[in-house]
């Protein structure tokens, strides 16, 4: 049995145990379970990210099939070597098809699955803390001490130092996502590139606070039904380089909470009392458009939505020359829309 707290979770995955073979890497942090499930990944296979050696699966064909995890699980490989299986949970029921595995675990294969904020006691989390050869991984937002240390390994890769005053202010506006983050500490680096340390001068002339960033106020237009701010946002995002993929995961992420919230609000809980149920933290301002998607939304039309903005996600992710094409089409589906839910 393997609990990893958030905070201890990157000195984890550096030094992975070897006699592991199921990972859950939970939490509020969508960019931060991306990127740690994506790291576990890369440290069970010693770096070698050949596709051959990894399989993607989706929560929602696992829900389908549970027999499609065990089939691909104990496949022996015709060249040998390591293999992962990197599993999306969606919110899918996985016990069936997880259960057999804990049981007689694949000799030559990692199951990594990613999975949203789970509460203590869930079942999928349950299974992965009490299994003997599994590890629970937590992931929730930064604080302030793994952001100074994130923010010092990014610059000092870049050779660059940064001053005190100009780390302390990026601090501050750096966002609750990890990959969020990371865009706004690259976007910063590649301004200050030609000189040899970033002051608060250059902190104030690029950095946007990471929340909302341009994303997040291209999801709340989407959300909130205002399509044509949120048609000239995307054209504007993915036309100054803004990823498909990372648009979409943030839909889902939202989409997701705002399910989860109208959920505790169909309970008989104002909006305030299920943010503070689900344990949301966002700045003032985001929580008030969040109230406001709330209202707009229903959970059975968000139901409804969840798979078919999944189902576009993965063809983000199976054909990336299609992927601001389909993030686009998602966007102007859910802010046309948006509104309907309420009848």
């Amino acid at each position: 049995m393997t609990i990893v707290t958030s905070s201890a979770a990157d000195g984890f995955i550096q030094r992975l145990p070897k006699d592991l073979r199921f990972y859950l890497v939970h939490g509020a942090d969508e960019g931060l379970t991306q990127e740690r499930s994506k790291a576990i990944v890369g440290r069970v296979l010693g770096g070698d990210m050949d596709p051959i050696r990894i399989v993607r699966l989706e929560g929602d064909a696992i829900g389908r099939d549970p027999g499609v995890l065990a089939d691909e699980a104990y496949v022996i490989p015709m060249f040998g070597g390591a293999r992962a299986i990197w599993i999306d949970a969606q919110g899918r029921d996985l016990m069936p098809a997880l259960l057999p595995l804990f049981a007689k675990p694949p000799g030559d294969c990692t199951i990594v699955v990613k999975s949203a904020q789970l509460k203590k006691g869930a079942p999928l989390r349950a299974a992965f803390e009490k299994a003997p050869n599994a590890a629970s991984v937590e992931c929730y937002s930064d604080e302030p001490k793994a952001l100074h240390h994130l923010i010092d390994a990014e610059t000092a890769a870049a050779g660059l130092a940064i001053a005190p005053d100009a780390r302390a202010a990026l601090v501050e506006l750096l966002g609750e996502d990890r990959q969020t983050t990371r865009g706004e500490i690259a976007k910063l680096i590649l301004y200050a590139r030609e000189r040899a340390r970033i002051e608060i001068e250059d902190v104030e002339a690029i950095v946007s606070d990471a929340a909302p960033s341009a994303l997040d106020e291209l999801v709340d237009q989407a959300l909130s039904g205002d399509l044509k701010g949120a048609a000239a946002s995307a054209t504007r995002y993915l036309g100054e380089g803004g990823d498909g993929d990372l648009m979409m995961i943030r839909l889902i992420q939202r989409l997701t909470l705002i399910h989860r919230l109208r959920l505790e609000m169909d309970q008989g809980r104002s909006f305030d009392a299920a943010c503070q149920a689900l344990y949301v933290r966002l700045p003032p301002a985001a929580v008030r458009k969040l109230a406001v998607q709330a209202e707009r939304w229903t959970s059975d039309s968000l139901a409804r939505r969840l798979p078919v903005i999944r189902a576009a996600s993965a063809r983000v992710r199976a054909e990336p020359r299609l992927a601001e094409i389909l993030a686009t089409r998602a966007i102007w589906s859910l802010a046309s829309r948006s509104g309907a839910g309420r009848g």
